[in-house]
């Protein structure tokens, strides 16, 4: 598949290539010009080519825009970049009053070629007055069309879909997007295809060509839509077909290009971060109503983030804005499609008589689940038992080779519902991840252990029973939960004590780090390096590349480097006393989100250009802060990069998990003046870099020299 470039070399690109096609175009916005280049660097390279059209203006939102309106009102194309969307509501004046309004009140038709930019939405810790979506507010305006950018549009595209109306035109641009990848060729990875769709190629249809059965439409656009398919993709695990519609045009709303699909479709969901309330997604529920409404199945349900003011702390700023999780819960929620034997789109279910459509009798608000187990059952007791019941066990299993338990996070299914096969229905945290865990069979769950529990690996916290094999509740009839007895309580937790127990995740830690001082004799070594010229180098590598390139994606670089010629550091010691080097090196680096330490790990971090590498560490962190680390991104660390940049520190001495021998401390860097040979003065930023190493395997003198090479590769 052919490499695909960021969504802000592509939207650079696309400028570049307007600005040489038309000569009458502009370029106006606050710090747009070379060497800056705009706060997200979209618009580098623009004011070097074009000094005379490409002009960065005073800090005025209101003025900016009507001088825009003015140079159109001329003939001239002008794009105007707002530096964050939430300040166009300074601009709402001249859009609302003089760009919008001059293309009909002279008495004829005026083209005005405006494009408004606004770099939209959070996940980047921007904070109240940074983060927010105000697509909503300009919906509605005559002759202003909206548009966002996505990760399956060619901005190119995009852009000349927006002028050849020769009306103004705003757009969105998700700041999440910038440093991501554009699919490209069809795909968006092996098992999804994309197609673009309607007039100007608006709508991108991104499905599983080999899935079966009435599909989920979720629409979701610009920087959503990776959230949506993530969503899908996870669904699509629990046996449900999801297709997500991402449109390049908000406003005005294209229904043609989405009737065939509707027509086959089993719900629509339409999902943004904007809040509540006038949305987007409310226009187009209205749309689809007035357009297709013989077409829908039922009502087009909403989902967006949360009607708070967007945080800057990580975990509270993931609590407020839609994510990933929340698309997939809304998802869930419909009833399970219909399917017929032959699993043709559309059809239904059978049910005994008396029972709606989709529900299946005897579980409330369950969904028909197909029986896996064609086996006779004997008849159920007439009372409560807590007998061995004929069910498949859930059992923990052994999930990383170093906690001999794990806690029982939380239960994911009801006690008594039913469930799916593959369906997960529990949550177990380790030392290092959350790892869901799934039902084996279709049936109805039995709790055995109560969450917030211990659990050893391989031992059963719950069943999955056949539904024929659940008694019903001689309070409850038809209702399967009551006649189970109390899930086992957690050790302690009926006894009152002074105090408050430490969270599971906290409590995992605790036991890596007791772990670590009690088997590993560690020592400590630091130096300082001068750090100018990495940060320099990161800052013409972000340039290069538009991903997030900073002090630590270069460190992290730089100690996968040094694997070849320090082996040792990144070799491990066998419980037997025996020396096992690392093939490659696989760095680890440790993502704080506010309620627990997570360390992912870089996987032959050495064949990474430093691109990449940025990439790497984005998506780890962002899985992090989502909640969806899983084992496999925490196993293989050979080497522990640690982050310990909080302003003011210095120094740090850093924990050595289990397994690895050197961990590396990053703190914040800092300023400091120094005489420089000539016996003149200079100041420089350095960083105190702590390396702690396990001393069975390294000794002080290869940890010095390991330092000093670090310093070296630093300093070029």
């Amino acid at each position: 598949m052919t490499r695909a470039e960021r969504v802000s070399r592509n939207l650079n690109r696309a400028l570049h290539a307007l600005f040489a096609a038309d000569e009458r175009a502009w370029l106006l916005g606050e710090d747009v010009a070379d060497p800056y280049g705009g706060a997200f660097k979209v618009t580098q390279g623009l004011s070097t080519a074009y000094p005379d059209r490409v002009l960065s203006t005073p800090l005025s939102e209101n003025g900016i825009t009507g001088v825009a309106g003015g140079l159109a009102l001329c003939g001239d194309t002008v794009i105007v970049e707002i530096m964050f969307g939430d300040f166009a509501g300074l601009a709402f004046d001249p859009i609302l009053n003089l760009i919008t309004k001059s293309v009909a009140m002279y008495g004829e038709r005026t083209p005005m070629r405006v494009v408004i930019r606004c770099p939209v939405g959070g996940g980047r810790g921007y904070g109240a007055t940074h983060s927010q979506s105000p697509q909503k507010h300009f919906i509605g305006i005559p002759h202003l069309a909206l548009y966002e950018l996505s990760p399956l549009h060619d901005a190119a595209d995009v852009l000349a879909a927006a002028l050849r109306r020769d009306e103004p035109a705003m757009l969105f641009e998700d700041k999440i997007l910038y440093t991501q990848r554009r699919y490209v060729d069809g795909r968006v990875d092996d098992r999804l295809a994309f197609e673009l769709r309607g007039a100007d190629g608006n709508w991108a249809r991104v499905h599983d060509p080999d899935a079966t059965g009435a599909p989920t439409l979720v629409i979701a656009p610009g920087g959503v839509a990776n959230r949506a398919i993530a969503a899908a993709t996870r669904a699509a695990e629990r046996g449900r077909t999801v297709e997500v519609l991402v449109p390049a045009r908000l406003y005005p709303v294209d229904v043609d290009g989405l009737r065939d699909l509707l027509a086959g479709a089993h719900g629509v969901i339409v999902a943004e971060e904007s809040t509540a309330g006038g949305t987007w997604g409310s226009e187009v529920a209205a749309r689809l109503h007035a357009e297709a409404w013989s077409l829908l199945r039922g009502p087009v349900e909403l989902v967006s983030s949360a009607d708070r003011v967007i945080p800057s702390a990580p975990h509270l700023e993931q609590a407020v804005l839609l994510g990933t999780d929340a698309i997939l819960d809304r998802i869930m929620r419909l009833p399970a499609a219909p399917t017929t034997a032959t699993g043709d789109r559309g059809g239904r279910t059978d049910t005994a008589p008396g029972t709606p459509a989709g529900v299946s009798p005897g579980v409330p608000g369950a969904v028909p689940v197909p029986r896996t187990d064609p086996s006779p059952v004997d008849p159920p007791p007439s009372a409560p038992t807590t007998t061995a019941q004929p069910g498949v066990p859930v059992d923990v299993p052994r999930l990383n080779p170093n906690d001999d338990s794990y806690v029982l996070l939380e239960w994911l299914v009801a006690d008594g519902a039913t469930v799916e096969a593959g369906e997960p229905v529990a949550a177990v945290e380790t030392s290092k991840a959350i790892e869901e865990l799934a039902a084996s069979q279709a049936g109805v769950l039995r709790q055995d252990v109560a969450a917030g529990a211990d659990c050893a690996p391989g031992a059963p916290i719950g069943q999955i029973l056949p539904e024929s094999a659940v008694p019903a509740s001689v309070d409850t009839p038809g209702s399967p939960a009551a006649a189970y007895p109390e899930p086992v309580e957690a050790v302690g937790t009926r006894t009152a004590t002074p105090g408050r127990p430490l969270p599971p995740a906290q409590r995992r830690i605790a036991d890596v780090v007791s772990t670590s001082h009690r088997e590993i004799p560690v020592a400590f070594t630091a130096v300082r390096v001068d750090v100018t010229a990495a940060l320099a180098y990161a800052r013409r590598a972000a340039d290069q590349t538009g991903a997030t390139v900073g002090l630590t994606e270069v460190v992290i670089a730089a100690v996968a480097a040094l694997h070849e010629r320090f082996g040792a550091l990144y070799a491990r010691l066998t419980g037997d006393g025996l020396v096992v080097d690392a093939e490659g090196p696989s760095i680890g680096l440790t993502v704080d989100v506010g309620t627990g330490l997570f360390l992912p790990v870089i996987r032959d971090a050495a064949g990474l250009d430093l691109g990449d590498l940025a990439d790497a560490v984005v998506a780890l962190r962002m899985k992090a802060l989502r909640g969806r680390l899983r084992e496999e991104d925490m196993a293989g660390m050979n080497f522990l990069v640690a982050l310990n940049d909080t302003p003011g520190v210095t120094v740090a001495r850093p924990i050595i998990p289990p397994g690895v021998t050197c961990a590396l401390s990053v703190p914040d860097v800092h300023r400091e003046v120094v005489l420089d040979g000539d016996g003149g003065v200079r100041e420089r930023t350095v960083a105190d870099l702590g390396l702690a190493y396990d001393h069975r395997l390294v000794n002080g003198a290869q940890a010095g020299a390991y330092l000093a090479a670090l310093g070296e590769v630093l300093q070029r």
